[in-house]
């Protein structure tokens, strides 16, 4: 992935999801409380983050175990299947962990060494995102806690999606520096 394309979809994720907190608090409000326990979230976050880590397991090499990697495939899977069978509590958390995880792993490829100033606000956003995703999916509980947090005030929702958004558009407008 090139560092522009990067810039550009996570500055036009951030202002989706900032100017979706600012203008329609109420239904964030509702789909987040409603993502946290939802079957369909969890097969679906929680398939999507397991295939795309299963792919990365598939393309191991030499230096990182890569003679086994059938063997990891095969033990992941599992772990994949158990957990979706049997472990039902805040696994589509877990798994929107798990996929920014992998996200910022792609986010970061394509920030390595670029010339360009305007990569380190790409890169601190990303760093944010692998805090958040580290927390959550240790902690999935966590992410319940945070949407209390979140939306115990009114103008909280807010201030954090006018956060996000105006974070989105500098990300935006790196594009052009």
């Amino acid at each position: 992935m090139d560092l522009k394309v990067a810039e550009f979809l996570a500055g036009l994720a951030l202002v989706f999801c900032g100017s979706s907190l600012v203008f329609r608090t109420e239904f964030c409000e509702y789909l987040l409380r409603k993502f946290l326990r939802s079957e369909a979230a969890n097969t679906l976050t929680f398939s999507v983050a397991g295939a795309w880590f299963l792919g990365h397991v598939l393309t191991l090499g030499e230096s990182d175990f890569g003679q086994y990697k059938y063997l990891f495939f095969i033990f992941f899977l599992t772990i994949i299947l158990v957990s979706l069978s049997k472990i039902r509590d805040f696994l589509s958390v877990r798994g929107a962990a798990i996929l920014a995880l992998l996200a910022a792993n792609e986010l970061l490829k394509a920030a390595y060494m670029q010339p360009r100033v305007s990569r380190l606000v790409l890169v601190a956003f990303i760093y944010a995102a692998i805090v958040a995703g580290m927390i959550f999916g240790g902690w999935p509980y966590k992410g319940r806690d945070f949407v209390d947090f979140l939306f115990l005030h009114p103008t909280r929702p807010r201030l954090c999606g006018f956060g996000a958004t105006g974070y989105g558009i500098l990300l935006l407008t790196t594009l052009f520096w």
